[in-house]
């Protein structure tokens, strides 16, 4: 779990001490004015922020919401949050090999993605909204024991989903691997990898091992090149457009199993099929358009 220790875990506990000082409650509440115009409260805030480091425990922590309307509404945004191992991919190949500004431009267009498309499922989903009620608690040196504690409960939530879906992920993508199915696959998705985002073929595996965790595309890519210099291979455009659509295409596999467990198979197959095809139309635009600027 690789992920866990310098990532999740350091996070969690800043996250604990902020929230058992009481200043997270206070930016819950200063935030509510601004989720309103997405549908949510200021309560969301919190599963938001969680989605920086992990989805998955960001989609269980929803559950603090009241209504079923914005609990689903705030987990369907949870998952276009760029969290830390999307983070990795951004940084790893568009900061390293275009520029920093580019990648600060995919950042800036997940945040207007998370505003415009909140705003426009809480149009389409049914269910009534409700307003924040919530304990304001004094501002207070954190206790050491609760820090720990809630880092902890965070962390093995974490670990009971994630850890189980990696090793069964990676059984079943080893599998398919020594048996000879994943070139059929880099043909198989060629008309999306290749003629809709200008990528090369063999994008299509590192999209299957996107999957299991969103890294593994970058372990993908050096596997199969031969090189941990992307940009000997692949063009400044692919690069852009093969971050993008990892930053929004199938959420990871342990983030599906999140979803499926608090909302069922039907919601989480229908958020991943959605940001599927949002990642790919995107995708396609971007290569049409960088094409002819870059």
């Amino acid at each position: 779990m690789t992920l866990i220790i310098p990532y999740v875990i350091p996070f969690y506990l800043f996250l604990a001490l902020i929230e058992d000082s009481g200043f997270l409650t206070r930016f819950s509440l200063m935030l509510d004015r601004g989720m309103h115009k997405m549908g949510l409260h200021g309560k969301a805030i919190i599963p938001l922020v969680l989605g920086f480091g992990c989805t998955v425990p960001a989609c269980l922590s929803c559950r603090i919401i009241e209504s079923p309307k914005q609990k689903f509404l705030a987990a369907f945004l949870v998952t276009l949050v760029p969290c830390s191992a999307r983070t990795i991919v951004i940084l790893g190949v568009v900061a390293a090999f275009v520029n920093l500004w580019w990648a600060l431009a995919l950042y800036l267009l997940d945040f207007l993605l998370i505003v415009i498309l909140g705003r426009l499922a809480f149009r389409v989903l049914p269910g009534e909204s409700v307003g924040m009620i919530m304990e304001m608690p004094d501002y207070h040196v954190p206790s050491v024991p609760i820090v720990l504690g809630q880092t902890w409960q965070r962390t093995k939530s974490l670990i009971w989903i994630v850890l189980p879906s990696y090793i069964v992920g990676s059984i079943v993508i080893t599998g398919l691997y020594a048996l000879g199915f994943l070139e059929p696959i880099n043909h198989l998705l060629a008309p999306i990898t290749v003629l809709l985002l200008g990528l090369p073929v063999t994008t299509g595996i590192v999209f299957v091992f996107g999957i299991i965790r969103k890294e593994m595309t970058l372990l993908a890519l050096a596997a199969i090149f031969g090189t941990t210099v992307f940009s000997t291979v692949m063009t400044p455009v692919q690069l852009i457009v093969f971050a993008l659509v990892t930053m929004l295409y199938v959420p990871c596999i342990s983030t599906i199993l999140a979803l499926a467990h608090e909302f069922g198979w039907r919601k989480a197959l229908g958020i991943t099929a959605l940001e599927t095809a949002l990642a790919i139309a995107l995708g396609a635009l971007a290569f049409h358009v960088l094409s002819l600027v870059m």
